[in-house]
């Protein structure tokens, strides 16, 4: 028999005997039931209903074989055949940070360090993001969130390039720009197919793959019946959604004309594609948006009750027991289980230089050891965000039994970058001059740079200024070097009684620094400064004169910042400072100078805090402009802007701030802060003061900074109102 076995004619028959008896079992299985195949349309937030429509198929055993999905379907569906099931698809969209996967800005938190100095710190979240010249980008998000979120979701399944193979066979469909066709991805990349086919356009950028520019493939088959009905499924299950009828008076601006547009184009291929499903599951979401992806948990129901009302339908198609049981097995016969550790052992870019620094602060950053999935995210955001590339993925790369480790994958910065980051500052108070100002902070990427940005700042209004820095760091280095031009207004108020003086400093000048710090969240710099002031008088505070004229400033800066907001943080910390001596023509004297704060969120709903204000300069008189300030809504609340001036002052605080729930379509957090401070004060000839404030206010953040308002006691009892916009 063994020699028989050898011949070639006897293992053809042999080959073609078991291939028929595999043909007949598979043909026996159809005949006891049919394979079911799920399409699953796209929504946006609307498709967070599929996760209730596969718990229900779960809880009443109703196979899926085939599963194809468009954009949110895609997602969906490509989460399920890599075996999650609807609890841990629902796990992964509670735990998802939604503002920061669907925000066209980048995450405060993740900005290098070098944008977060004082001069140029934002106050809001709004980035915008242009090519060369200020040309519009291809997209308002570059999809880096959520291209590490498919990497880490996907990576067990990184060798896998046929669809097929996976525990439930998947498509998704995608929309190229060239040829003007549907795409169906059933081999490849998979984080690429789902990234594709979530590009929906004018919001993600479009994915390049070989010579095709892909976006959101709702455009042409939001539901992918055909596709579902092309992999072999006898049965296709459409599962569509119910959007409130149009009225001819909502038609108010250029977004309500563009979005129906869109929407009618959707809406007709969904008509035809649903009129060649077998089952349609209709669910109910005229009381949601597209934008509502906070109530996730809502419109998950909504799926599950809409296939509920389909029950006699679906009851057709229920397994017994056993017959489930075999299912799953089969199914989990195909799941892969990633390492939860491994090393970075590869990194590529299209550009060799950024490919080269990149694999050196890679190595700096994480070494040769063996890293968490989490771990290599937080590098990769803070890269993304310091490079301004468009985006960083990553992919198991196994290289032998128990052996393996990440292939990182940056992508092409397609020219120069320049982002705009725009805030916003207002505060009015009795007795006080009312400010007003628009920041506007510019970071200029040249296309062949690595980290090094051009970084400009221009105030708008009560004290205008502009600053620029050259900022340079040594290829994938910590080390740098930063030239600054600057020049601006500030007035000056001081105070007798209820009258009050309002003076101006006009300076220009330059400095030079060197420094070590490219990452995130601290930076040290050593230089000076120089340049000229010009007084609008002279004012003489302790027989000391203030004089126009040059200065020159050795000092050394410092800057650590992990909170995760300029204007209202909900976490981290701050001190920034510098430290130095000034030398001018009427007068030298030492001084340091530095501002900490720090917040630890207790829980979701409460955050305490910590603020300390500390200037001096060691026992010299200074002069009436470089003296300390202190009295605003965020330093002594209860006391005039700029009330106190002094030779030394120290001031510190806490509270507590109470956030309130999400307002709805405003991804905003409302909070509700109480603090305390006190303060100490050298006056010079009038001695030394201490004063007590206390405050109570209202707050939320904006896309420009946190608004609100505040009431003040002082230690007397007297009480200040304040409205402002800007930093808390």
């Amino acid at each position: 028999m063994l020699r028989a076995l050898t011949n070639p004619f006897c293992r053809v028959g042999v080959c073609l005997l078991l291939s028929a008896v595999a043909a007949a079992a598979q043909e026996q299985t159809e005949t006891v039931r049919p394979s079911i195949g799920v399409a699953l349309s796209g929504g946006s937030a609307l498709g967070l209903a599929h996760i209730g429509v596969l718990r229900y198929f779960e809880e009443h055993h109703i196979p899926v074989d085939k599963i194809g999905g468009t954009s949110m379907g895609g997602l969906i569906g490509g989460l399920y055949a890599t075996g999650m099931d609807s609890s841990q698809i629902r796990a992964t969209v509670e735990s998802a940070d939604w503002n920061a996967l669907l925000s066209p800005s980048l995450r405060f938190a993740d900005q290098p360090i070098a944008d977060k100095q004082r001069w140029n710190r934002t106050f809001g979240d709004l980035t915008l993001r242009f090519g060369r010249g200020f040309s519009l980008p291809s997209g308002l998000n570059p999809g880096e969130s959520l291209s590490l979120l498919l990497s880490r979701s996907t990576m067990a399944y990184s060798g896998v390039t046929d669809f097929d193979q996976l525990p439930i066979p998947f498509r998704c469909v995608a929309t190229d720009l060239v040829s003007g066709d549907s795409v169906v991805f059933g081999k490849g990349s998979l984080p690429i197919a789902m990234r594709a086919t979530m590009s929906l356009p004018g919001v993600f950028t479009p994915v390049k793959l070989d010579r095709m520019v892909l976006v959101d493939g709702g455009v042409l088959e939001n539901i992918p019946v055909n596709a579902v009905r092309d992999m072999g499924a006898k049965i296709v299950i459409a599962v569509a959604f119910e959007t409130p009828k149009v009225k001819p008076d909502q038609f108010k601006s250029l977004s309500d004309v563009m979005g129906q547009t869109i929407s009618l184009v959707v809406a007709k291929n969904e008509q035809r594609s649903l009129t060649k499903a077998d089952l349609v599951i209709s669910v109910d979401t005229k009381r949601f948006s597209g934008t509502d992806y906070q109530r996730w948990s809502e419109i998950i129901e909504a799926g599950y009750q809409a296939a509920k009302a389909r029950a006699p339908q679906l009851a057709r198609f229920e397994l017994s027991q056993q017959d489930w049981n075999a299912y799953l097995a089969q199914r989990n016969a195909r799941m892969r289980i990633s390492s939860d550790r491994g090393r970075v052992l590869a990194v590529s870019s299209p550009d060799p230089s950024f490919q080269r620094n990149a694999q050196a602060e890679i190595h700096r950053n994480l070494g040769d050891r063996a890293v968490s999935e989490k771990e290599l995210e937080k590098t990769l955001s803070g890269m993304v965000a310091a490079t301004a590339v468009p985006g960083a993925a990553y992919e198991w790369q196994q290289e032998g039994p128990g052996l393996g480790g990440y292939n990182v994958k940056f992508s092409e910065r397609p020219t120069d970058r320049i982002l705009v980051r725009v805030s916003g500052q207002y505060a009015v108070s009795p007795g006080e001059p009312s400010r007003f100002g628009v920041k506007l902070s510019t970071a200029v990427i040249p296309k062949n740079a690595y980290k090094a940005q051009i970084l400009s700042t221009a105030n708008l209004g009560y004290d205008p200024t502009l600053q620029v820095e050259a900022y340079k760091p040594f290829n994938g280095s910590q080390y740098f070097i930063a030239a600054q031009f600057f020049g601006g207004r500030t007035h000056f108020n001081s105070y007798a009684g209820p009258d009050r003086q309002s003076d101006t400093r006009d300076q220009v000048g330059g400095a030079l620094y060197a420094g070590i710090g490219t990452w995130r969240y601290a930076q040290l710099r050593l230089g000076g400064r120089a340049g000229y002031d010009w007084y609008s008088r002279t004012v003489v505070v302790d027989g000391v004169s203030s004089h126009s004229g040059g200065f020159t400033v050795p000092e050394a800066r410092w800057v650590v910042n992990s909170q995760d907001s300029g204007g209202l943080p909900t976490r981290g910390t701050r001190s920034e400072g510098e430290a130095g001596y000034f030398l001018r023509s009427t007068g030298d004297y030492p001084f340091a100078h530095s501002d900490f704060s720090k917040f630890q969120p207790l829980n979701r709903d409460v955050t305490l805090f910590a603020t300390n204000h500390v200037g001096t300069s060691f026992g010299r008189q200074l002069n009436y402009f470089d003296q300390f300030i202190a009295g605003d809504q965020t330093n002594m609340a209860a006391f005039r802007y700029q009330e106190f001036h002094a030779n030394t002052l120290v001031t510190a605080g806490s509270g507590v701030i109470l956030h309130g729930r999400p307002i709805r379509h405003v991804s905003s957090h409302p909070g509700i802060a109480l603090w305390y401070e006190a303060g100490r004060f050298d006056a010079g000839s009038a001695g030394w003061s201490t004063h007590q404030s206390a405050s109570i206010g209202a707050f939320f953040p904006t896309q420009l900074g946190a608004t609100g308002f505040q009431v003040s006691f002082d230690e007397n009892g007297k009480a200040r109102f304040r409205l402002m916009l800007g930093s808390f």
